[in-house]
């Protein structure tokens, strides 16, 4: 049982609506473009919801996990909503349809899967919204000039790595009670690390991002304000992560494969997806 520590940890970091200053947007560096890429992120967030109804059912015998998920759940509501209220701001309304059609119903997966596939969702996305932001060596020199908007992102950015962490606790859980879903893990870990893009609100069928009017917004965002240095950055943490898993130095790509072929087989290799 891990909840608890996990709890204390959010709880500490646990921010509120009133931190986030919209009465002072200087609409003077809101442009169009902007507008648009705010909204779809804004009803991109609101996948947690279906996304909630389906750890539920997938973990429905793991409690522990369940608690954690209540507590995620409500963090990525504020992350829509502090959205659309910076977009309420500028005179932007959600539209009830466009909401709507957020509300998917995933088909069942391998639960391990599932969750190897959002913990490195939730690095990839600290990672894209830092740089929204224009944090750190990573971001693109080109990024969000709305100084509010980011504030939001950089606040967003943190939830989503912290929330990695709560991902990985379980993940390490999981392998010391059973080393064989360290096969399940590389596999989906490879899979995910092989295209830029990849996270887990545009990769299911359907997805979330295939709802909205510009399914391809979040590629232009990615190219526009992330680089491969961020990319990179992003990978080493991942990589890390899986050494601890294992046990053993993983720095590459290549090395998580060396590991399943040394520990599994090639048989192991042949089920990677492309």
């Amino acid at each position: 049982m891990v909840f608890s520590g996990l709890y204390d940890k959010l709880e500490r970091a646990r921010w509120n609506m009133n931190d986030i200053p919209l009465d002072q947007i200087d609409k003077s560096k809101v442009d169009a473009e902007m507008l648009h890429d705010v909204k779809h992120v804004c009803l991109t967030e609101l996948g947690s919801i279906p996304a909630t109804r389906m750890f539920m059912r997938d973990f429905a015998d793991d409690m522990d996990f369940q608690r954690f998920i209540n507590v995620w759940s409500f963090e990525e509501g504020k992350h829509s909503l502090i959205l659309e209220r910076w977009l309420n701001a500028n005179g932007v309304e959600l539209e009830p349809e466009q909401v709507q059609k957020i509300n998917l119903e995933f088909e069942p997966a391998p639960w391990i899967e599932t969750l190897t596939m959002h913990f490195l969702g939730e690095q990839r996305l600290g990672m894209w919204y830092s740089s929204f932001a224009g944090i750190g060596k990573n971001a693109a020199e080109k990024f969000l000039q709305e100084p509010v908007l980011r504030k939001i992102f950089t606040q967003l950015s943190a939830d989503e790595w912290r929330h990695a962490g709560c991902y990985f606790v379980y993940l390490k859980n999981t392998v010391a009670k059973t080393p064989e879903y360290l096969q399940n893990i590389a596999r989906m870990m490879l899979w995910m690390l092989r295209s830029k893009y990849r996270h887990p609100t545009n990769i299911t069928d359907p997805s979330v991002v295939d709802q909205l009017e510009d399914p391809n917004y979040f590629r232009h965002m990615v190219d526009r304000y992330t680089t491969s240095v961020g990319e990179k950055a992003m990978e080493k943490r991942v990589l890390s992560s899986f050494s601890i898993l294992t046990g053993i130095q993983i720095e590459t790509q290549k090395d998580v494969i060396k590991f399943l072929r040394n520990k599994f087989g090639q048989k192991s290799l042949e089920e990677v997806p492309s």
